[in-house]
Parts: structure tokens; sequence; C-alpha cells
């Protein structure tokens, strides 16, 4: 029968194992499907995929956000800005017999426009600051360059925000009937707020990775957000002055 060792003196098997080498999106060796899924599972890992992320080029992760992110930003605002379709419950569409004379794929690439441009603009909103708190906190004991290291943590979890914004709107069309309350409150908490969460603990973690104290790791990563939260309710004033006709979009 095999000796098994009694349980204190087997190895401790870390919680949270980094992640060897470089993003998987930049591993030129594996598959290209490969890259793109352990590149989206990282963002589920902030603490796992810490040291791939600082480290490296920034070329990289915008074309990890160009294809992750951007597709998103257009899609999300199809449902919520197009005035020709009207789309029910069940996945049902109807064109709307009071509609604008806009053709309906004219009005559905006006939709996506405004969605990239509110979308982009929010994530610069947060990014920015972000990308400058990092290197203002950042204490010099880490080889990496704090800037470098900040754009390609928002590049990299840029697509996180627009995702669950398209699924949030994709939860009354697909539902039977018109959702209570509770379901509503669960979708905003599971795709607005959630993702916002996950954003701003890969901040954090990256503040503290390049040496930012509790408080400094706090400023770094929660200002950005609260900044990203005033321009989306300046946009929401824009839209309401120089779009009335169309809908105002979630903060």
């Amino acid at each position: 029968m095999p000796y098994i060792a009694p349980e204190d003196d087997r190895p401790e098997q870390p919680l949270n194992p980094e992640i060897t080498g470089p993003m998987g999106w930049e591993d030129e060796a594996l598959p290209w499907l490969t890259r793109l899924y352990r590149t989206l599972e990282a963002t589920f890992a902030p603490l796992a995929s810490l040291r791939a992320v600082a480290g490296g080029e920034v070329a990289p992760a915008l074309r990890f956000m160009l294809l992750s992110a951007v597709p998103w930003m257009l899609l999300w605002a199809i449902i919520p800005f197009t005035h020709t379709l009207n789309f029910e419950s069940s996945f049902r569409v109807s064109v709307l017999k009071d509609a604008s004379g806009l053709p309906i794929e004219l009005d559905i690439v006006r939709a996506m426009a405004i969605g990239l441009v509110f979308n982009g603009l929010a994530q610069l909103s947060w990014a920015m600051p972000f990308v400058s708190l990092l290197a203002g906190f950042a204490n010099g004991s880490r080889p990496e360059d704090p800037k470098r290291a900040g754009w390609r943590t928002a590049l990299y979890r840029m697509w996180v925000v627009p995702f669950g914004m398209t699924l949030f709107f994709l939860v009354p069309w697909a539902l039977p009937s018109q959702p209570s309350d509770f379901v509503v409150e669960l979708a905003v908490l599971a795709l607005q707020m959630l993702p916002r969460m996950l954003i701003l603990i890969h901040c954090h973690v990256m503040a503290r990775y390049f040496g930012a104290s509790g408080l400094g790791a706090l400023v770094v990563s929660l200002v950005p957000l609260l900044v990203q939260w005033a321009v989306g309710l300046s946009l929401q004033e824009v839209a309401v002055r120089l779009l009335p006709a169309l809908p105002v979009p979630p903060a």
C-alpha cells in the first residue's frame, strides 16, 4: 500500500497560482482560439494574471481590445437606441408604425455609432486616470513600467463592461414576458455592477503590485470608477440636450 503523507506534511498548494509566461493572447505558439480563450479566462483571475499583464508591450493588448471590446461597444446600443424596431419578449422583433423615415439599416448603424462613442468615452474616462494614478503611486520597486502596465490592464479588461451591458439589454428581450422588478435588479447587479467591481479589483491588485499602500491602492482603483460614473452622468445630459428623441443610456 503506498505511503500517504499526513495532511500537515503535504506541500501547500497555492490558492491562486500565477500564470507563467506571457498572456495567452501573446503566446504565438498557441492556436488563435486558445489564445483568445485563455486571455478572456484570465480576466476572472486578477492575482493569477497579475505579472503577465504587468510585463509586456501595449500593442498586443490594444489589438486584443479591438477584437474583444469594440464589437460589444457597437452591439449594446442597438436595442435601446433604435427607433424603427420594437424588441418584444421572447426574441420577437416588429417594425414600429410611427417610426421615423430613416431606413432600418441606417437606424441600426446610427444606434451602433452612438453606442461606440458613448461607451468609448466611458471606458477612456476610467482608463486614463487609472494609468496616471498608477504611475504616480508606484514606488519604483518593480522593473516593469507602471504606465505601460496600466494601459495593458485597461485594454485587456475593457471588454467586460460593454459585454455586461449587451447582456443587460438582452435579458428583457429574451424573457417570455416583462421582467419583474426582482429580475431587473438582479440583472443590474450581475451585468452592470459586478463587471465594474471586477475592474476595480484588477486596478487594486495592480496598484498593490507596484507598491501603493492600502489607502493609495484604494485611490488608484476607486477614483477612476468615480470619474467614469461622473462622465456617464454627463453623457446622459448630452443625450437629453442633443438627442432628445433617443432613450437615455445607463450611467
